[in-house]
């Protein structure tokens, strides 16, 4: 008993002076070079940059600054990211890992695992409280300001045989949106929430539902948008229905002539509405 206590303070300074060597000396570079290398040729449509790497207790690396890109046009960026793997994974043909990060002052978290021997991977994600209004691509893409924060799931699938899917479940709460063709005096519709539940697969995705709830409005959409590499060129195929307020009305009554306004605006079952044309040129169509 007396020998082990004399040892534990040398045990606990070799222990301290090996746990600085390995973060101090850690090659940071060499595994950020390793990791965005690796990455970029699986996937020659994104690119990823990485600031730098430092180890991660429990076992695993934490990513600073870690920026998607498709083609030049930047898609997200994390702060910071913590990733583990599963380490009797480590010794099979699958791997498993698990990441948490801090993204647009949210929280993005989940599970994922990659094959081996074939360029396959699966992901389960979570997202809360990103600030939507910072994602610049989001803008870029839709050519819109939109405001709010962003909560929700997503699973993402990339195998050789079906091409990438994903599918995602988000709600959008306390926010804005802006429209590129005003619609009933409007050039932005605030919201109390948006539910969306989309799937994606290749460059096709589906809005299987999104239901608007809004002070002035509310609403349900659904439709296809086809993806093109030039954003502004993808073709929206959507329809619905937006229901109208009372109080709302009311202003459009004092505002125009009630003979300017389709009849159906005034229903209690709202109208239906289609979108057509591509995202820089929508066109909108009451009926």
């Amino acid at each position: 008993m007396k020998n082990s206590r004399k040892w534990l303070p040398y045990f606990l300074f070799i222990l301290a002076v090996t746990a600085f060597f390995i973060y101090y000396l850690f090659p940071s570079d060499k595994i950020k070079d390793y990791i965005t290398f690796h990455l970029n040729k699986t996937y020659p449509g994104i690119h990823i940059t990485v600031d730098y790497v430092k180890p991660a207790f429990p076992p695993g690396l934490k990513l600073y600054n870690v920026n998607f890109f498709h083609a030049p046009n930047p898609l997200f960026t994390v702060d910071q990211i913590k990733i583990a793997p599963g380490l009797l994974s480590l010794f099979r043909s699958k791997v498993i890992f698990f990441f948490k990060g801090r993204a647009y002052t949210g929280v993005l978290e989940g599970k994922g695992e990659f094959t081996k021997h074939r360029p396959e991977v699966m992901i389960d994600g979570k997202l809360s409280g990103i600030q939507i209004k910072e994602i610049s691509a989001i803008k870029d893409f839709t050519g819109r300001n939109i405001s709010g924060v962003l909560d929700g799931n997503f699973t993402y699938r990339n195998q050789k045989e079906s091409g990438d899917h994903l599918k995602a479940e988000l709600v959008i709460s306390d926010g804005q949106l802006e429209l590129a063709t005003p619609l009933l005096q409007m050039e932005s519709i605030p919201f109390k929430k948006i539910a969306t539940d989309l799937v994606m697969k290749n460059m096709n995705l589906q809005i299987k539902k999104c239901i608007i709830n809004g002070d002035q409005i509310d609403g349900r959409i659904s439709g296809s948008v086809s993806l093109k590499n030039t954003p502004g060129q993808s073709y929206l195929k959507l329809s619905g229905r937006i229901k109208s307020h009372p109080l709302f009305i009311e202003t459009l009554r004092n505002d125009l002539s009630a003979n300017l306004l389709p009849k159906k605006i005034f229903g209690k079952n709202g109208f239906r509405i289609r979108i057509y044309g591509t995202l820089d040129n929508p066109r909108f169509f009451l009926n």
